[in-house]
């Protein structure tokens, strides 16, 4: 047993206690069974006498939303500021306006498709309102006036309007896209009135700010306006009458919501420590920046000292700090950034992190060189206390890369090494990735190509069992990840549309089973041809039983990445467990990807002839080749004529395709081996182009569909399906597919539809679970 703190002292163990029963669960208990007996009790009262609860609050609602509105333009007439309510008003008229037109156009001469979807119909014949003309009214009057700092008032307002949304709702007198469509129609009124009219500025006036700093404690103060800080933040140079300098920065509404669209998408995409700075209002803001400062100093950190903070007005803080005499880190010229200088900086940073302090913008002007030889630490902004080792390894990575894009990563690295020892920068090795930088040391690293990884090879140099990069994950979501979420969120909105348009439980209806035998076969041979067309490629011998599995564990990988994605990761996997190196599995992956991209082209031209001239065809012959051809060459063209689209393909196409010309002659010498993979490269698009033909034929029997066009019809499809960053294509394909079969074959949409889930469910769902067991296998066996 140990024994720490005071508690040593006195004889009292350190052990860590037993279960204990925590008051505010206690408290929790009570609220949640209060809250469950009163919502039982509401729905029986609400069931016995209908109109007993939902009149008053319906009546309270309604008070709230006439009331404070009225309050709030009372309020901006006193404070002299008739031009925001006349704006209000203006935009209140509008609102209420264009409510009323567009309520007469849907039920009147508006399309019948929008008349069912915003307003309901009643069991007398007649129809809601599509739009309210209340709530529409009341959104752009308290959008366009505001409520300042009378967060009490904004928010009753608008609970008021909740309120009364959802008695509309539950009184059947409105729909919840007429609700949300009204939110929206006062909210647009209300922010294109605003724009026309335009709006009083609410950031405080020079004699504002003046008179805000001769109510501090500082001593008789003059102040001037000086160049606005690089996050466009206002500043202000001040002087006392004891030749005191004092930088002031100043705060408001418009600066928080400046940053909005980047701390939005850095919370989408990082973790909660490794964002730099949350969704925060402006007292937020302010207490953070003044608390990092006190914290800095109180630690003996060398900081341009707080003097002072004050509320300028409703819209705006300022903050006085007192004046260090120097120049940023990258106003320094080269020679003057020594490498005593950059430990200085290092030392800083060090002492930081040991009072578990975290600064979150180790950017370029984050540290002055002072005039009296110290380095002092600035822009504390987004940091914080009490933080974790993850943010202060993040710092460092920031700080290693800034000090990189300011002299070389080789110095960065060396007097970093000197200061913090070669662990910590070993454990900092994994978080130098772009995502963790703040904005301007991005744009700064955009500038200056390569910055990033030449630091890490510096510290591979040293610590060459250091932990490669990406093992530690402070990512919540990757810009790929976060595509490929919306283009689920649209293939889920169009499979859910079908799906409504016929009940799943008819989709399958009338199938002819001995046609859905042979699209499962069609489906099975393109497993055996996809292993074809890899053997092919490979000069060693792959032993075909795990060559085969390898196909089947990539149509399980799909389930979670672009269908053009997961196939190629699995094979290259595969190819390297199997003893092949990791050079030329790379170039016999890409082998046999043209040999894959010549099949198609010439499958193309060859079914589109034959489907244009085939009888009941709907694709002329040229329509088909012209259409995919010009795809190709525009596609061929912007990649060669932008230099940025050209360097992009260069930079991920020359690692694949620089050895398969090559490999290509190698494998001439060996007609056998090459005939068996381009073999495959054929039979995968014909053997996938007659399961989608035989799943057509299971449910069509009246019009005669040739093989030719429905093949055209899948090749196009798979291969614009792939392209779209959902798993598999999920949705696209589908869309792709069955809208093509429609348009080419004349056949009926449902009909359409059903053959494609058909097919969709012997090539994509139905491989799942023998998937899953063939990476299990291979997996442990070590073969994948």
């Amino acid at each position: 047993m140990t024994l720490s703190g005071n508690a040593k002292g006195n004889g009292v163990p350190s052990a860590r206690r037993g279960p204990a029963r925590r008051p505010v669960d206690r408290v929790r208990l009570v609220l949640a069974l209060a809250g469950l007996v009163l919502v039982v009790a509401l729905a029986v009262l609400q069931r016995a006498v209908p109109d007993l609860l939902l009149g008053p609050i319906v009546f309270a609602a309604g008070v709230v939303m006439a009331a404070v509105p009225a309050f709030v333009a009372v309020e901006r007439l006193v404070r002299g500021e008739a031009r925001l309510v006349t704006n209000g008003v203006l935009a209140a008229l509008v609102a209420y306006l264009a409510a009323v037109g567009l309520n007469l156009y849907v039920l009147g001469p508006g399309p019948d498709v929008v008349q069912r979807a915003l307003a309901e119909t009643h069991g007398n014949g007649g129809n809601t309102s599509p739009l309210h003309l209340y709530i529409a009214t009341v959104v752009a009057f308290i959008t366009v006036v505001g409520f300042g700092d009378r967060y009490l008032l904004r928010n009753a307002a608008w609970g008021g309007l909740v309120v009364t949304a959802l008695a509309a709702l539950v009184g059947n007198t409105a729909t919840l896209p007429g609700i949300l469509l009204t939110f929206l129609l006062g909210r647009l009124v209300a922010f294109a009135v605003r724009w026309l009219r335009g709006t009083t500025d609410p950031s405080p006036t020079d004699a504002e700010v003046a008179a805000a700093l001769a109510e501090t404690d500082l001593p008789q103060v003059t102040s001037r306006r000086i160049a606005n800080a690089r996050d466009g933040t206002r500043r202000y140079e001040a002087l006392t009458d004891t030749d005191e300098r004092f930088t002031v920065t100043v705060l408001d509404r418009d600066r928080i919501t400046s940053g909005l669209a980047y701390r939005l998408y850095q919370r989408l995409r990082l973790r909660r420590p490794a964002q730099s700075q949350g969704l925060v209002s402006l007292q937020h803001l302010v207490e953070q920046r003044a608390l990092l400062a006190l914290s800095v100093q109180h630690s003996g950190i060398r900081t341009p000292r707080l003097a002072a903070v004050r509320k300028v007005n409703a819209d705006a803080v300022l903050l006085a700090y007192e004046d260090v005499p120097g120049r940023t880190l990258d106003r320094l010229a080269p020679e003057e950034l020594t490498d005593e200088l950059l430990e200085d900086v290092w030392r800083v940073a060090q002492d930081l992190h040991a009072h578990q302090i975290s600064h979150r913008r180790m950017s370029a002007d984050a540290f002055i060189a002072g005039d009296d030889g110290h380095v002092w630490l600035t822009r504390l902004e987004a940091g914080g206390v009490a933080t974790a080792t993850l943010q202060h390894r993040l710092d460092d990575a920031e700080l290693l890369v800034t000090l990189g894009l300011l002299t070389t990563p080789e110095r960065a690295v060396r007097t970093a090494r000197t200061v913090l020892g070669d662990a910590t920068l070993g454990a900092v090795l994994p978080l130098l990735r772009p995502a963790g930088l703040s904005l301007a040391t991005r744009s700064r690293l955009r500038r200056n190509k390569g910055v990033l990884e030449q630091v890490g090879k510096e510290i591979l140099a040293f610590q060459p069992e250091a932990p490669p990069a990406n093992t530690v994950v402070y990512e919540r979501l990757r810009p790929r990840t976060i595509l490929s979420a919306l283009g689920g969120c649209v293939a889920v909105y169009f499979l859910i549309g079908q799906f409504a348009s016929k009940p799943l439980g008819e989709l399958f209806t009338g199938m002819s089973w001995p046609w859905a035998l042979l699209a499962l076969a069609g489906a099975a041979v393109t497993y055996v041809a996809a292993a074809m067309n890899l053997a092919g490629f490979v000069p060693q011998r792959l032993p075909y039983v795990r060559l085969l599995l390898a196909q089947l564990a990539a149509s399980f990988v799909t389930l979670v990445t672009p269908a053009a994605v997961g196939g190629l990761a699995v094979n290259t996997r595969f190819l390297q467990k199997a003893g092949v190196a990791s050079g030329l599995a790379v170039t016999c992956m890409a082998a046999s990807q043209i040999a894959m991209f010549g099949a198609f082209l010439l499958l193309v031209m060859l079914f589109g002839s034959l489907s244009g001239s085939s009888t009941g065809s709907q694709l002329p012959p040229s329509s088909v080749i012209v259409t995919v051809l010009l795809a190709v060459a525009l596609l061929a063209v912007a990649v060669a004529t932008v230099p940025r689209l050209r360097k992009f393909a260069l930079d991920r196409v020359r690692p694949y395709f620089s050895d398969v010309g090559p490999r290509m002659l190698e494998l001439a010498r060996d007609p056998v081996r090459l005939a068996f993979g381009i073999g495959g490269a054929f039979l995968l698009p014909l053997a996938g182009g007659l399961a989608l033909w035989a799943s057509v034929l299971a449910f069509e029997d009246e019009k005669q569909v040739q093989f030719a066009t429905v093949a055209v019809v899948f090749l196009i499809g798979k291969t614009a399906g792939s392209f779209v960053p959902t798993p598999g294509g999920l949705g696209a394909v589908e869309a792709l597919l069955s809208g093509g079969l429609a348009a080419a074959t004349g056949i009926s949409g449902s009909t359409a539809f059903s053959a494609v889930i058909l097919f969709r469910l012997l090539t994509f769902w139905l491989p799942i679970v023998p998937g899953w067991v063939a990476t299990t296998w291979l997996q442990k066996r070590e073969a994948l």
